[in-house]
């Protein structure tokens, strides 16, 4: 907002009618933003970076949608429009579907408490009747809550701004939900639950999988589809316009051959390769190769329905004669045998479409007659036709998990001439028990159960759910999981992880700090250095500063030295450490220019000179034997430095020695150090 906008300022002295009215033309006359001459118009857009924002002022006492609506009525409409104006100007957010949810519910309100919107008659009798409007209009928890917040904002600004400056307070009853795919109470085990297999039913599927061949072709069918859920997070809808061709090989980085499946998502996820776990291979091969022989015959009536519009297949299940005209009656078993039925005669059939081809057709059926009814049965389930997905990638005729009708019916064999995809729902019947599903499942037909007994409800979304868990268990990024799973928005991913907090940051520990973490490798990471991690028998954590480790007990004193470390016995540095020794360097140059400075002045007889050429001599070694260490390429990373205490002992162990009293410090010449070493020392 600029400084020269001029903006509404309430006047205690004026009405609420005046302040509302200076209030609307205010806004219409100075705020821009919508445009300064949209304001007859009910329908404003405008952009926020590159996200289009739209405010409908459509009411919900009428049928809608975002073409045709009714405004919100007058004088409430003018209100409305000011404040949204106001209200984006101060806060320009990406979305105001809660700010207009939140208009809605107030109108509806005053219209019920008083039967006119007008926003002058916001009373109390107005805010009782809130909730009732709130939960009709809005039953979903997280849109009260989130609506409930923008008119608590609304009834504070009337209040505020004496257009009703009387109204009680009212502040928002809608709790925000908890995130109960993180939380540890029952509510929130109980959610995961639902959202989240467990791995004996996850396992269950591998079982039926595996014994497959021996089940049945129903079985082979969608426990390989299902198989294929198991390998990449996906949704139900994607499998359906696969390709037979979807297998690809490629080389990785290191050369080996790695499969993948392309794959085009549902909902704007960038369309690709999903990558097959190297344990998934197999399976992933032996699941298409199931589905690609299956579809096979179904792929095969597609490919001529594309090329032969409106005849009819004849197929192998046929039993008229080779040079059949296609304009001949067929009788009973004939008709039977091309659409695998079990008529008994064609006169009385209650079958609609059969009653409906015999009265087309003078009482007789031909297969010129059952093509075009039979072609037109079956495109008609691809609205693309003759491709199988809406942007026309793949033809139905090479879709991978088409099959014929009946193809899994019991008491029928399948139609020869015939081509369906399965829907979600299909696929769930096999995996989900219920009672309204009886034995359809795959469980009971084949006897499988939990070991708790409990229903087996394994719809494809979980296994989405179930597969992104476990990839952000294994520490895969979020950007590889978003594109592996198809998901337009990386945020998206934590919808389908339900780990808790206390796995999450068992796992972030388990990345962050291996058991044999160093000093070098915690201090990386910000991790608590130790006292034992730096060689000192002591309780507690150690202090990082910027030169390295400060070993100093404050539990048992202050610090004596006032931030001194350069030189102080107490300052552990490491090796590895590169902010540490460059800020060594750098220091080293700083005291040797001023220990040069110094012998300049002690050689002109300066007085005092030389008490300062020998501090900085003293300080000068320090940091020049740290520099060494730490520079020597025998010193591995993550070695503890410390200047040793016969190099610098204190002035009253040094006395002790010349006195020839034992003080445990060896003398320098008994340390066996390298002579460089020593030399550094005595500079």
């Amino acid at each position: 907002m600029t400084s020269n906008v001029i903006r509404f300022k309430a006047k205690v002295e004026l009405t609420g009618e005046q302040n509302l009215n200076e209030f609307i033309n205010s806004c219409r006359t100075h705020l821009t933003m919508f445009g300064s001459d949209s304001w007859q118009e009910n329908k404003w857009d405008t952009l926020k970076g590159k996200r289009k924002v739209i405010a409908r002022f459509s009411t919900n006492l009428k049928p809608s949608n975002s073409y045709h609506y009714e405004p919100i009525s007058a004088p409430f409409l003018d209100f409305a429009k000011a404040y949204i104006k106001n209200s984006y100007t101060d806060n320009p957010v990406s979305n105001l579907q809660r700010h207009m949810e939140a208009i809605r519910v107030l109108e509806e309100a005053l219209i019920l408490a008083t039967d006119k919107a007008d926003i002058l008659l916001l009373d109390g009798t107005v805010l009782e009747r809130l909730d009732e409007v709130f939960h009709r209009q809005l039953p979903d928890a997280t849109a009260r809550n989130k609506a409930g917040y923008q008119m608590e904002l609304i009834l504070k600004f009337c209040r505020d701004d004496f257009i009703t400056p009387s109204l009680p307070e009212w502040s928002n009853p809608y709790e925000k939900n908890k995130d109960l795919t993180i939380t540890l109470d029952e509510k929130g085990k109980e959610h995961r639950s639902d959202k989240l297999p467990t791995t004996e039913e996850m396992m269950l599927v591998a079982e039926v999988f595996s014994k497959a061949p021996e089940l049945g072709i129903e079985a082979e069918y969608f426990t390989a589809i299902y198989a294929l859920l198991m390998t990449a997070p996906s949704r139900g809808s994607e499998q359906t316009v696969l390709p037979v061709d979807c297998l690809v090989w490629e080389e990785d980085r290191a050369g080996d051959l790695k499969l993948g499946i392309r794959w085009v998502p549902a909902k704007k996820g960038k369309a690709g390769i999903k990558w097959v776990p190297t344990v998934m291979q197999d399976t992933v091969i032996e699941a298409v190769e199931r589905l690609k022989r299956i579809s096979e015959p179904a792929r095969n009536a597609a490919k001529f329905a594309e090329e032969f519009p409106e005849q009819f297949m004849v197929h192998s299940g046929c039993i008229t004669p080779k040079e059949f005209s296609v304009d001949k009656s067929l009788s009973v078993e004939q008709f039977n045998a091309a659409l695998s039925t079990k008529l008994t005669k064609f006169t009385s059939v209650s079958v609609k479409w059969l009653k409906q081809i015999l009265v087309e057709n003078d009482g007789s059926i031909t297969y010129r007659s059952l093509g075009e009814f039979e072609y037109g049965k079956y495109i008609n389930k691809f609205p693309k036709w003759p491709y199988a997905d809406k942007n026309g990638h793949v033809k139905v005729s090479e879709a991978l998990l088409l099959h014929r009708e009946n193809e899994f019916h019991v008491d029928f064999n399948p139609r020869g001439f015939s081509f369906c995809i399965p829907t979600v729902n299909h696929i769930n019947d096999r995996f989900v028990q219920k009672k309204s599903k009886g034995d359809r499942t795959l469980w009971a037909k084949y006897e499988f159960s939990l070991k708790s007994g409990e229903p087996i409800e394994l719809t494809t979304h979980r296994a989405r759910h179930w597969l992104s868990t476990m990839a952000e268990s294994g520490g895969m990024d979020e950007l590889t999981l978003a594109n592996w799973a198809g998901r337009a928005k990386v945020g998206d991913n934590k919808k389908y992880d339900h780990r808790t907090e206390d796995q999450k940051s068992e796992e972030v520990a388990g990345l962050m700090i291996p058991e044999n973490a160093g000093v070098l490798e915690k201090i990386r990471h910000r991790i608590p250095v130790t006292f034992q991690d730096i060689g000192k028998n002591l309780e507690g954590s150690a202090i990082v500063t910027e030169l390295g480790v400060c070993e100093h007990d404050y539990a048992m004193s202050p610090c004596q030295r006032s931030g001194d470390c350069e030189t102080c016995k107490e300052l552990v540095c490491i090796k590895g450490f590169s902010d540490s020794l460059e800020l060594l360097k750098k220091r080293e140059q700083e005291v040797a220019s001023q220990f040069d400075k110094a012998m300049e002045d002690h050689e002109m007889g300066a007085f005092g000179a030389d008490r300062w050429v020998s501090n900085h001599h003293w300080r000068l070694t320090h940091l020049r034997t740290k520099i060494s260490i730490l520079e020597n390429e025998n010193t591995p990373d993550g070695t503890v430095v410390r200047i040793p205490d016969e190099y610098d002992p204190s002035p009253v162990k040094e006395m002790l020695r010349d006195k020839g009293l034992d003080v445990e410090i060896e003398s320098p010449d008994e340390l066996g150090f390298e002579d460089d070493m020593f030399e550094l020392m005595e500079l």
